[in-house]
């Protein structure tokens, strides 16, 4: 197929809306590009960064709409184990901004990947256009201590993730963990203000003394807000930044595709499709078909209707060759009784770097759905 350039994507393009919405571009002017996202501040800075990268390659004018989701409106409250499955319910993060795009209000959506339902989960009139270059996907810990093991006995420390709850049962049994939802600013609310330091482990109030969160999202905050820390006291001189230590991968291995952003749009729009292609970043393509592939095979092995805990990851092999790969995967019971993990190694060339890529992703949740065999919930 003939090799075409960004102005001749462009053209196609917009010889695509001409058809698409039947009007002659000689007699009116087309209505900018429209990508949705969340309205919460993150959502907005993601959406931002794709729309930088269409204007880098494309020129073509682009506006933002805002899609409120059911997940931006959840309060922090505490939550059982029983729970926690339903706290992975991704598609109050992504329902608004999937009905957006196929009722044809928005042509493009913006998503933290992480947030997409599992393939058997999600609508399949959708589709994964593109990937971001990847930010680091690791888990932070916001608040006074310095690491996991540095917490208090008792301490409250708030995730509504099934997959960070399991990994830090496993490592600190004696956590009382609290299911804090909502997008990041939401929860940094429920974060104990620095004049609230005194640790008391049976003070009843909902804040907590610590808090996970991708180190993603936060790093794209901190980039583009100076203090972001204390939402109701601006003014505080304390900030998130001082307050914020990465989670080695060796200790809490990361989510499915944390760091990537994502840009969806229709799965028969393929002119779109096409057209987003230049800003898709090999390597977070690559390491999302793993990931997802991961999550795709272990995803109906549980008891209960939500995502298991899972956590997968897959790298390039630093001071190894080129083009040699590491995939990561985990599967723990939500009381982080049990947990199975599994590496696998892999090369692969640029033509067949994702089919590679699946089939690495699907074997190692093999691996682990053997292992774990039929009573591992029990």
């Amino acid at each position: 197929m003939m090799r075409l350039t960004s102005r001749s994507f462009s053209v196609l393009f917009l010889l695509f809306l001409e058809t698409r919405r039947g009007v002659a571009l000689s007699s009116v002017e087309v209505p900018p590009f429209r990508i949705g996202a969340r309205p919460s501040r993150l959502a907005q800075i993601q959406a931002q960064a794709v729309l930088q990268e269409l204007s880098k390659n494309h020129g073509v004018e682009a506006s933002i709409v805002k899609i409120q989701a059911d997940g931006d409106h959840v309060n922090p409250t505490k939550a059982g184990i029983q729970t926690v499955p339903l706290a992975a319910r991704s598609a109050d993060f992504t329902g608004a901004l999937d009905d957006a795009l196929l009722s044809h209000d928005i042509d493009i959506a913006v998503h933290s990947l992480k947030d997409i339902p599992p393939t058997a989960r999600w609508n399949p009139q959708l589709t994964i256009a593109g990937h971001l270059k990847r930010q680091d996907p690791r888990d932070v810990l916001v608040g006074p201590y310095p690491s996991i093991q540095s917490l208090p006995q008792r301490a409250k420390v708030g995730t509504s993730s099934a997959r960070r709850q399991a990994q830090l049962r496993a490592m600190r049994p004696d956590l009382e963990l609290q299911n804090v939802r909502g997008n990041v600013e939401t929860r940094l609310r429920s974060l104990k203000q620095p004049t609230q330091n005194n640790y008391d482990a049976d003070n009843d109030d909902q804040s907590v003394d610590a808090l996970i969160l991708a180190q993603s999202g936060l790093n794209r905050l901190l980039k583009n807000d100076n203090i972001i820390a204390w939402i109701d006291e601006p003014s505080s001189k304390e900030s998130v930044g001082n307050w914020h230590r990465p989670v080695s991968t060796d200790e809490m291995l990361s989510g499915a595709c944390q760091g990537i952003v994502a840009v969806v749009c229709r799965a028969n729009d393929a002119a779109t499709t096409e057209w987003i292609q230049p800003i898709n970043d090999v390597d977070s393509a690559i390491a999302a078909a793993a990931e997802r592939a991961f999550l795709d095979t272990l995803d109906s092995f549980s008891p209960w209707v939500g995502r298991p805990p899972l956590a997968s990851l897959m790298e390039r092999e630093r001071r190894e060759k080129e083009h040699s790969w590491v995939f990561q995967g985990l599967l723990a019971r939500p009381d982080g009784a049990k947990v199975i993990r599994r590496v696998e190694r892999c090369t692969m060339t640029e033509s067949t770097s994702e089919e590679v890529a699946r089939g690495v992703g699907q074997s190692v949740a093999e691996q682990i759905l053997e292992e774990a065999g039929p009573d591992f919930y029990k």
